[in-house]
C-alpha cells in the first residue's frame, strides 16, 4: 500500500509560548486554527499542526527532527538566528544540500534545508 505522509502534530504543554514560536520567531503562517490548536499547512506538501497536551512529560521531541526545504537557507537561518531561534545544529554541508536544526521550546528539533544548485 502506498501512503503520503500528509500531516506532523507536535504536541506541546505550553500552547501560547509554542504558537508564538513558530509564528514569530519561524515566520509559519497559521492557515487553521481552533481552540489549543494551530495548523501551518503550505500548499504543495504535506502539513505541520501544533496541538495543546496538557499531560505530556519532558523530553519532547528527542529522536526526530522534522524537515522543512527553503529557498535561501543560510538567509532563513540568519533570521531566525535574529529572532533568538535555539540553534541545535549550526549550518553545514550535507550530501543533499546546506542544512541547520532549531530547537523549538518543548525541544522539538526542526531542520531547514536547500538543495545544492
Amino acid at each position: 500500500m502506498k501512503t503520503d505522509l500528509s500531516f506532523v502534530a507536535l504536541h506541546t504543554a505550553d500552547y501560547a509560548a509554542a504558537r508564538a514560536f513558530f509564528t514569530d520567531v519561524l515566520g509559519f503562517e497559521v492557515t487553521e486554527e481552533r481552540p489549543g490548536a494551530s495548523a501551518f499547512v503550505p500548499s504543495g506538501g504535506a502539513g505541520l499542526a501544533l496541538r495543546t497536551s496538557p499531560v505530556l512529560l519532558p523530553p519532547l521531541g528527542t529522536g526526530v527532527t522534522v524537515y522543512f526545504t527553503v529557498l535561501d537557507v543560510q538567509a532563513y537561518h540568519d533570521q531566525v538566528a535574529g529572532r533568538g531561534a535555539t540553534i541545535s545544529e549550526p549550518l553545514h554541508d550535507m550530501p543533499f544540500g546546506q542544512t541547520f536544526t532549531v530547537q523549538s521550546p518543548d525541544g522539538h528539533q526542526l531542520g531547514f534545508w536547500q538543495a545544492p544548485a
